[in-house]
């Protein structure tokens, strides 16, 4: 569309045009005729440049993460809740310097926000531009920055354009670590039954069975532990000291469904869940304790083996970065229409596919199997080396061949499904009962085992799991329920605070903070009886003290 000082150069030469025109002068209408000419080949010029399937003006933008004051091509290592910073790049033709470029919005994955001084409306000024960005992560998931979408003018100040610019970036961020010390756990004793499938004990020194050294005798040493023999020969008094074998193989049941995805991103049920799990895979792997890992919903979603070391670490961090990447059809239900009209919207307004529009309350079967092959082939032609792979890509999230190259494509370019409602009370009880036999079943036990969950809405549905544990416990495993809260105290007083009835705001809260405490009071009654230890809505200054539990 014309800028100001395009409708002005407009304005005067149809001006001078009907001047000339009304009083006869030949040389107002011929410039007036310049003006007008020289305009619509500028604007020819500028539109000819705005094509929508090349970059704006032969504008070319990259957005790389910086590190020591460079640039470079990491995207590891991020923290949720850290800083990082981005440098943007724009590079665009000498005869286009002087534009202006107005940011409206960054296409983002959801749970990332990017900000920046000047970045809003900058102005081109050289051939090599560049500009720093700030990205902060707020949930723990592998972020994708698509693109920016804004308004360029050219330095003349005549045209104005929307226009998309591609800045393809990928930014893993990690989960917080918090300071635990595994070392508090209560260590599974070798004669444990299972003790021998596998584990790797280790032996430290205290009250056992084995011989470790004999030494000399120091005040405070059991009378009972005196080597008479050896002090005899010696002539001294001479003591035995003992070891004992010890494990610290943890397994971790963790809970993923709907109600643990509530609250607000950073500081809802499972960004706290997956600090933890987090937390708990560094340690095992600095002390090469076995890991392993169990993600439910209603049934186990994902197994991982128990692993031990930089192996355990890789494979849990990978498991919880794909937490907020599910698409499988009974994860993320959607109908074949809506699923069609969230790739094609995608791929027109990231991608610059030239695809029809497509909405899903249309009915017109030719119509939707038209743009159906369209979509699926042009998602299929943009997806990434992994999910071409079928041993990397995992499971088909659909039984249909197209729909499940869609969903594929919606898991590689991070595009957000909805995922589906809290499940009934007992299928949620159910999936943790089979998350807790999994670890029950695994190899390199017995285990430490934790469960994690919200327990949101299970008031009077717990007493499978009980049965559960008491039986884990039965077979040598130590057991801990952790249940993580749902929503933090300076939140409940801005829910109250922009309530329009205060009262009746703190009266609903006091309502919910009641029933909360009796579903606690209810768990912790239960994994007592069960022999299971049982923590409830720890932040994250009494974690560290959940761990001494016997």
């Amino acid at each position: 569309m014309l800028e100001p000082t395009g409708k002005l150069l407009l304005t005067t030469g149809l001006g001078l045009i009907a001047a000339g025109l009304t009083l006869p002068s030949p040389a107002a209408v011929l410039a007036g005729t310049l003006v007008v000419a020289a305009l619509q080949l500028e604007l020819h010029r500028l539109r000819r440049q705005l094509q929508p399937l090349q970059a704006p003006l032969g504008l070319q933008a990259q957005l790389e993460v910086m590190a020591r004051g460079r640039a470079h091509q990491t995207e590891r290592s991020h923290r949720v809740g850290n800083d990082i910073a981005l440098v943007l790049r724009l590079d665009l033709p000498a005869a286009f310097v002087g534009a202006r470029l107005d940011i409206d919005r960054w296409w983002l994955s959801p749970g990332l926000t990017l900000y920046g001084d000047g970045i809003m409306t900058r102005i081109l000024s050289q051939r090599d531009d560049s500009v720093v960005v700030r990205a902060m992560p707020h949930t723990a998931a592998v972020h994708r920055v698509w693109g920016l979408q804004g308004r360029l003018t050219d330095a003349a100040g005549l045209l104005q354009a929307e226009v998309f610019i591609p800045t393809p970036l990928e930014l893993a961020a990690l989960p917080r670590s918090l300071p635990l010390d595994l070392r508090a756990v209560a260590e599974t004793r070798r004669m444990s039954p299972r003790s021998g499938m596998g584990q790797r004990p280790d032996k430290v020194p205290g009250t056992g069975d084995d011989l470790r050294e004999l030494r000399e005798h120091q005040p405070g040493d059991p009378f009972k532990h005196i080597a008479w023999k050896a002090s005899a020969a010696r002539g001294h008094l001479m003591a035995r000291t003992f070891e004992r074998e010890q494990t610290r193989s943890m397994f971790v049941v963790l809970e993923t469904g709907a109600t643990m995805r509530d609250g607000v991103p950073g500081r809802g049920p499972l960004d706290q869940a997956m600090d933890l799990c987090h937390s708990l895979a560094e340690v095992c792997a600095r002390t090469h304790d076995p890991l392993g890992l169990a993600l439910v919903d209603g049934r186990v979603i994902d197994a991982r083996p128990v692993l031990e070391g930089l192996a355990a670490l890789q494979s849990t961090d990978r498991a919880l970065l794909d937490l907020r990447r599910a698409v499988a059809e009974d994860l993320a239900p959607l109908s074949e229409s809506q699923l069609l009209a969230t790739v094609v919207h995608y791929l027109r307004a990231v991608a610059r596919v030239p695809l029809p529009e497509w909405h899903d309350n249309s009915h017109d079967n030719e119509q939707l199997a038209h743009v159906r092959q369209r979509t699926v082939m042009a998602a299929l032609a943009r997806l990434p080396e992994r999910e071409r792979q079928p041993l990397l890509r995992g499971p088909e999230p659909s039984v249909r061949a197209d729909l499940s190259i869609l969903r594929r494509f919606c898991r590689a370019m991070d595009v957000p499904l909805p995922y589906r409602g809290a499940l009934p009370a007992p299928a949620r009880v159910a999936g943790l009962v089979a998350g807790v036999r999994a670890a029950m079943t695994a190899r390199k036990g017995p285990y430490a085992l934790v469960v994690i969950s919200d327990f949101r809405g299970l008031v009077g549905q717990l007493q499978p799991l009980f049965q559960v544990f008491a039986a884990a416990r039965q077979a040598g495993h130590r057991v801990l329920a952790v249940a993580v809260r749902e929503l933090d105290a300076g939140e409940s007083f801005d829910l109250i605070a922009e309530a329009d009835d205060s009262d009746a705001a703190r009266g609903l809260l006091r309502a919910d903070q009641a029933a909360r405490q009796a579903l606690l009071d209810e768990l912790d009654q239960g994994c007592r009886r069960a022999g299971a230890t049982f923590v409830g809505d720890a932040n994250t200054k009494e974690i560290m003290a959940m761990w001494r539990y016997g």
